[in-house]
């Protein structure tokens, strides 16, 4: 039984608290474990296998970046011209800082359990066999895979080496993709074929280093709105009671999904006047801040991703987003969500079923893969993609996406409010031996949402 999970984005708690309570991982056990009890009724050779899909670890949703002076893992001294400038710094010195920020998630309320829970010693829940875990990187936790100190905190954390006849060497980098031929499932996080998440090309393991736009969008934006929030001083207009419960909603601005209702969110949840004075005094310093970084200014430009000949491309995009920041800093609502409505109109989840059609493991003779699975998206989903193969092999290719353990807001249908929920989303893949009557793998996509105050 292979078990697949992603997204659980744990962090420091600086730029917000939204690790889950410990006692999701508790429940994702027993889902786990009750469905193996009922194969193992069947095949009672069975045996667990959970792969961590990618952005379980977050390096970037937070305030220790800001701390850090020139060692950032995005710093450039100089004017950026050309795409290899998306090369990370050549100083490692950011790697041992991220390796500090690695232990400040890891020793936070919530995250510190989870070791105990998900890391450590299994074979009790799952009839006496211990599971087999695996890892690949994400987008958020892309750095662990250039650090040999990194890797080696991963495969503590989460048990990596428990159930396997040789560990894991942390002298070499962790896959990024994943292929399990018996459960009929290939495996990668996905951020690949996101532009704003991957900057470069995913046939080459060097460019997963490269430094993705989505890195100082969520860290030099959205966390330091947080921190200027954090940084604002009470005043008579501005109680501190009154500028902690506005850092409050603050935090939740990496939560809002789909990041195209940012604006739309921050005007309507920030409404008395003197909120939306903090909101544009925060505003006005992120904006500053993240137009001001040299590799912002490639990434928009012609020589970066500014195509002169689309219409509208991910540049344009984020610059759309960038006008409805400043609407809002300038107090100008109704202009920041006509920007909004023009954003909203962006809709990336069907390039990954694009890709995840056009994966070469599809097309090889004789695929024993029925299953293209990612993440990243945090919207657990599942396509049929269609008949692939020709004789004994041919098969229905399926596109699966996982979700995410997180909390969410999102955007009600009629597009005048926001619903706030936390997800517990994960896929289970069967042998054909592991399901009565089965001729081939087969799955099962689950999710929960449960709503949230």
């Amino acid at each position: 039984m292979l078990v697949v999970v992603s997204d659980m984005h744990l962090a420091d708690g600086s730029a917000g608290d939204h690790n889950l309570e410990p006692q999701v991982y508790h429940d994702l056990l027993d889902q786990l474990a009750e469905a193996h009890a009922k194969v193992r009724k069947f095949n009672p050779r069975s045996r667990v296998e959970i792969v961590y899909a990618g952005n379980i670890f977050e390096l970037r949703r937070t305030h220790f970046w800001f701390d850090q002076g020139d060692h950032k893992p995005w710093r450039h001294f100089g004017p950026i011209k050309q795409a290899g400038q998306a090369l990370p710094p050549q100083s490692g010195e950011y790697l041992q800082r991220a390796a500090q920020l690695f232990t400040r998630v890891m020793t936070h309320q919530n995250v510190a359990p989870i070791k105990s829970i998900l890391g450590d010693q299994l074979a009790d829940r799952f009839g006496g066999v211990e599971p087999v875990r695996g890892y690949l990187p994400g987008d958020a936790d892309r750095m662990i895979n250039m650090s040999a100190d990194l890797r080696m905190r991963v495969i503590d954390f989460l048990g990596l080496d428990l159930g396997r006849p040789q560990a894991w060497d942390p002298e070499q980098r962790f896959p990024n993709t994943w292929c399990d031929p018996h459960h009929g499932a290939f495996i990668r996080h996905g951020h690949e074929w996101d532009v704003y998440s991957f900057e470069g090309d995913p046939a080459k393991p060097e460019d997963y280093d490269n430094i993705p736009m989505s890195d100082l969008i969520t860290t030099e934006l959205f966390a330091r709105l947080t921190y200027e929030a954090s940084m604002l001083q009470g005043s008579a207009e501005a109680s501190a009671e009154l500028i902690h419960g506005f850092c409050r909603k603050l935090e939740q601005i990496d939560n809002v999904r789909p990041v195209s209702s940012l604006v739309k969110w921050l005007a309507w949840h920030f409404a008395s006047p003197i909120e939306q004075e903090l909101l544009a005094t925060c505003i006005e310093r992120a904006l500053s801040n993240f137009k001001g970084q040299e590799y912002v200014k490639w990434w928009l430009s012609m020589a970066g991703h500014d195509k002169v000949w689309t219409p509208v491309d991910e540049a344009d995009r984020i610059e759309r987003l960038l006008d409805g920041f400043k609407h809002l800093w300038m107090g100008k609502a109704k202009l920041a969500l006509a920007v909004y409505d023009k954003f909203a109109s962006y809709d990336p989840f069907e390039r990954f079923v694009d890709h995840a059609a056009e994966e070469p493991v599809l097309g090889q003779a004789d695929s024993p893969i029925h299953y293209i699975v990612y993440g990243h998206t945090h919207e657990a989903r599942h396509v049929p993609l269609g008949m692939v193969g020709d004789g004994p092999s041919r098969r229905m290719a399926h596109y699966v996406n996982t979700g995410s353990l997180r909390p969410t807001h999102t955007v009600t249908r009629d597009g005048k409010d926001f619903f706030v929920s936390e997800s517990l989303d994960f896929a289970i893949f069967y042998r054909a031996d592991e399901k009565p009557g089965a001729t081939g793998p087969t799955f099962e996509l689950r999710t929960l949402t449960r709503s949230r105050r």
